[in-house]
């Protein structure tokens, strides 16, 4: 005997019903299951960033410390001034003390234009490879100290891509990127190829790009000094 088709659709949808309201059911129990682990995740993220940051405080007192000590070395005798002398322009070299000058101060920042096509959305960003050209360029034009967003560069340092984050010295930065070098010759940096480019891109893609001369301070290095030995070129 065939049912009525009025029968057979109320049917369809009692049991259409049930798997949607079993699914949404099953979406919802593993959201709050994940949702603990995301919230432990975000906090151990935020515990080891303070963590580093204490630590970072505490080698730049330590190495104050250091400094204070060779000073007071260096009063009780001509070796030990000599000492002290070359200990601290090692220091400088490695970049393990801060440095105050004049220099310059560059500026840049992503577009606040949105790109046409999902292609094209590189040229309006800033990368890694970005900061490489101008922080060559600066050391070009005279830089003796440089640092990204108050990190200070030294021989060992890297700065990289960790998905759409710029790492300089293993630590994420945030834009806009400010790139400060004392020593730098301003007509010789804005004459350089990597300045012009920057100034033909600002106009193409809206990206941001200032240079402001100024006193400034370059930080000391607070990463761990790797090199056992080494000797100037």
């Amino acid at each position: 005997m065939q049912r009525p088709p009025s029968l057979v659709l109320a049917g369809a949808c009692a049991v259409l019903g049930f798997l949607l309201v079993t699914a949404a059911s099953s979406a919802g129990d593993a959201r709050r299951e994940a949702q603990p682990r995301k919230t432990e995740l975000i906090d151990l993220i935020q515990r080891r960033r303070s963590l580093v940051a204490e630590q970072d405080e505490a080698l730049q007192l330590l190495r104050g410390e250091v400094a204070d000590a060779q000073r007071q070395v260096a009063r009780r005798g001509r070796l030990d001034r000599a000492d002290a002398d070359a200990a601290a322009t090692l220091a400088m070299q490695a970049g393990t003390v801060a440095v105050k000058g004049k220099g310059l101060t560059v500026t840049l920042k992503d577009s606040a234009r949105k790109p046409n096509t999902e292609e094209d959305a590189g040229a309006f960003r800033i990368h890694d490879s970005d900061l490489q050209l101008v922080v060559n360029a600066l050391f070009a034009a005279g830089a003796e100290a440089v640092a990204v967003n108050d990190s200070r560069l030294v021989a060992t340092t890297a700065i990289r891509a960790a998905g759409d984050t710029i790492v300089v010295n293993f630590r994420p930065l945030s834009p806009p990127y400010r790139v400060s070098a004392i020593g730098t010759d301003r007509k010789a940096f804005e004459g350089s190829q990597i300045a012009r480019r920057f100034d033909r891109w600002t106009k193409l893609f809206g990206l941001g790009f200032s240079v402001q001369q100024r006193e400034l301070t370059v930080p000391a290095y607070a990463g761990r000094v790797a090199i056992t030995s080494a000797q100037p070129s």
